[in-house]
């Protein structure tokens, strides 16, 4: 029996393209009801008590393979600043919130805006967003062509956003 091929991966901190092995794809919930158990048992799993994002930080700067990946600050937004904007999606991060109010948990995006190669991280915990990024890590074909768009308000006023995919005539990634 034939064994299935890594996809690859494009790693945003350093530019880099890795091998993910099939076996790390993991399987996400099919009913929206799973999904807090999914994640809570996502970020339990993930979980150190030894890391938290500035150490992250601090390790993205030791593991840059050119001048201009340690040169280069990689900026975290918030997804309703970066709504319209055609980004390439290069993975994520499940975290944990520490705000009371709010979804439990958000999603850090690492991404590639495609006009001009910046690299961000876009934080985002609507629920959509994060169900979506959940299911694109289940087919694994990373970077993904993305936007973040608003749809409307919710009862407090705030946007509701998804992530919708933008023309496929773009040039390809430079990753």
């Amino acid at each position: 029996m034939a064994t299935e091929p890594t996809k690859p991966e494009a790693d945003v901190k350093t530019g880099e393209i890795v091998p993910r092995p099939a076996a790390e794809v993991t399987k996400a919930p099919v009913k929206g009801k799973d999904l807090d158990n999914y994640l809570r048992a996502s970020v339990e799993a993930d979980a150190d008590p030894d890391v938290d994002s500035y150490l992250r930080i601090i390790d993205q700067v030791l593991s840059a393979t050119s001048v201009d990946v340690v040169l280069t600050p990689v900026e975290a937004m918030q997804a309703k600043d970066m709504t319209d904007i055609p980004l390439y999606l290069a993975g994520f991060d499940l975290n944990k919130s520490e705000y009371d109010v709010g979804s439990p948990f958000y999603v850090s995006m690492q991404c590639m805006v495609a006009q001009d190669g910046t690299p961000v991280v876009i934080n985002c915990g609507h629920r959509k967003v994060i169900a979506q990024c959940v299911k694109l890590r289940q087919f694994d074909q990373f970077p993904y062509q993305v936007q973040i768009r608003a749809r409307g308000a919710s009862a407090h006023g705030t946007p509701m956003l998804e992530l919708i995919k933008w023309a496929d005539d773009a040039e390809p990634p430079p990753f």
